[in-house]
């Protein structure tokens, strides 16, 4: 049995870092108007990194907040990050799959200069599920990671996608059009479904041969109140069993964090826990 007493264990550990005007941001339950900066390191990214790697943490998540608000890719910031890493990393920074292309070539240099950065097409931002094959389109699959997000068990998607059906004169056909045909048929059937069911979600992201998945609850980030994604990532896990599976939030104690390793998840993403060692 996991006590409260259980130890730590830093290398399956992922260290958080929320960005949002160039700091390093406390995210609560994604109240993001706000979040401040992080305590331990007064806002500095670079500093928040170093912290980590003291603590035995050699696997890094980024979210880079402006751009999933829809503003500028921190791009230069998320390089210097990357670089200092030197480590295994996912960089969410608001993939939609609508994106221009000076903002692909950013993202495709991102990739190509850091071997061990991957990309996270999350369901929050996602303007449709075509936003995957997108994403395939400019990086390697082996470099895409799947991001289920959820808010107190409730998968979170798109303000566009909600209850939305297939249109083939609108926006919906034209991200369609870029799909494989083998895959648009599961896409074509009951899209509104599609859309708010997490498991279609892993279906559509394994047959397109992505294999790394993030499960976050928003409501859960920084609020201490235990995991809230134990069961999914059992339940995934257990599905696909070659899938890499990180996640996190409401992480309270070492127990949680081992708790969700033993559910299966492969790297458990801690910040508010970890702010006493820092």
């Amino acid at each position: 049995m996991i006590s409260g007493s259980a130890e730590w264990c830093f290398r399956r550990l992922t260290g958080v870092i929320d960005l949002a005007g160039g700091k390093a941001v406390h995210a609560v339950a994604g109240e993001r108007a706000g979040y401040q900066p992080v305590p331990s390191c007064g806002g500095d990214p670079i500093k928040l990194i170093r912290q980590y790697r003291q603590l035995g943490i050699s696997s890094f998540y980024i979210a880079d907040l402006d751009a999933i608000c829809g503003q500028a890719l921190q791009a230069t910031l998320l390089d210097e990050m990357a670089a200092e890493m030197g480590s295994e990393v996912l960089v969410d920074l608001g993939w939609s799959g609508t994106e221009l292309e000076p903002v692909v070539q950013a993202i495709s240099m991102l990739v190509e200069s850091h071997p061990c950065l991957g990309i996270i097409a999350a369901t929050e931002t996602a303007d449709s599920p075509a936003a995957l094959n997108r994403l395939a389109e400019c990086i390697a699959v082996t470099r895409i990671c799947l991001g289920l997000d959820f808010r107190e068990g409730q998968l979170v998607v798109s303000p566009s996608l909600k209850g939305r059906k297939i249109d083939f004169n609108g926006q919906a056909g034209d991200a369609l059009d870029r799909v494989p045909a083998d895959h648009a048929i599961g896409l074509t059937q009951g899209y509104g479904e599609f859309c708010t069911n997490p498991a279609s979600w892993v279906e559509h992201a394994n047959s397109l041969g992505i294999r790394r998945m993030l499960v976050l609850d928003i409501a859960a980030v920084g609020k201490r109140v235990g995991t809230m994604t134990a069961r999914v990532c059992c339940n995934i896990k257990q599905a696909n069993p070659e899938f890499s599976i990180w996640s996190g939030g409401g992480i309270r104690n070492a127990a949680d964090a081992n708790q969700l390793i033993l559910q299966g998840c492969d790297r458990c993403l801690v910040a508010t826990a970890l702010q006493g060692l820092l």
